[in-house]
C-alpha cells in the first residue's frame, strides 16, 4: 500500500494531461507512485514522457507499459491500481462531471485494483467487452485481444456488458468475449489467481 507521507510527496512533483502543475491531488487524476522497466505516459497536447515517480496523469492521460514492466498508480478516492507488463490503460476521471465513481478504462494487458480506504465512491473500469464497477475491493481486470476476465480477490465486483450483468464474490471470476458474450460465475483454481498474480507482481 502507499504511504500517505510517500503521496504527499509524490504530489509536490509534475503532472501531465492538466495546464499546470499542481500540489495536491485534484479528483479525478492518479499519481505514479512506483515504476519498474520501461512506461510511457502520454497525453493531448504534452506528447509523451517516461514514466517516472510523482508523474500526474490527469483527463485522458494514456499509460502504456512494456514487456515486464509494472507500474503502481495511486488514483483518487484511495484507489491504488498496478498495470502489469504489456498494457495500456487511460485515466478517465470522475465519471458524469462531478459525479462519481472515478473512471477508467483498460484497453490491453492487465491491472490490478486495491483501495487502501473505504471513504472513496468506488471505480468504474471500462474494457473493449465489458464494464466493471466496485466500491471498495481488491480485484483484477485483464484484456486479451477485447475479451475480458475478472477476479474478485476481496469483496464484490459488478460486471456488465450491454444487456447482462453478473456479480462476483471473493475468489470468483468471469470471462467475456470479445464480441460481449457474458459467462458464468466461477471459482477460479490456483492456477489462473497465480498467473495474474505473477503479471502483476507483490503491489498487488
Amino acid at each position: 500500500m502507499i504511504h500517505k507521507k510517500l503521496l504527499a510527496a509524490l504530489l509536490t512533483y509534475f503532472w501531465i494531461g492538466l495546464a499546470c502543475p499542481v500540489v495536491a491531488q485534484t479528483q479525478g487524476t492518479c499519481v505514479v507512485a512506483r515504476v519498474e522497466g520501461q512506461a510511457v505516459v502520454s497525453a493531448r497536447g504534452a506528447g509523451a514522457q517516461s514514466a517516472v515517480i510523482g508523474l500526474g496523469l490527469g483527463l485522458n492521460a494514456k499509460l502504456r507499459t512494456e514487456a515486464e514492466a509494472r507500474v503502481t498508480m495511486a488514483c483518487s478516492g484511495g484507489l491504488e491500481v498496478v498495470v502489469g507488463p504489456e498494457s495500456e490503460i487511460d485515466v478517465l476521471g470522475l465519471l458524469d462531471g462531478d459525479a462519481r465513481p472515478f473512471g477508467l478504462r483498460l484497453i490491453d494487458g492487465i491491472a490490478g485494483f486495491l483501495f487502501s480506504s473505504e471513504d472513496g465512491n468506488g471505480v468504474q473500469v471500462r474494457t473493449p467487452s465489458a464494464v466493471a464497477a466496485v466500491r471498495s475491493t481488491e480485484w483484477a481486470m485483464r484484456v486479451e485481444n477485447r475479451a475480458s476476465a475478472v477476479f474478485a480477490r476481496e469483496g464484490t465486483v459488478f460486471v456488465a456488458v450491454d444487456d447482462a450483468d453478473a456479480q462476483l464474490g471473493p475468489g470468483e471470476g468471469i470471462d467475456v468475449s470479445s464480441s460481449g458474450e457474458i459467462g458464468s460465475v466461477t471459482s477460479w483454481g490456483q492456477a489462473r489467481i497465480d498467473e495474474f498474480d505473477a503479471l502483476l507482481g507483490a503491489e498487488w
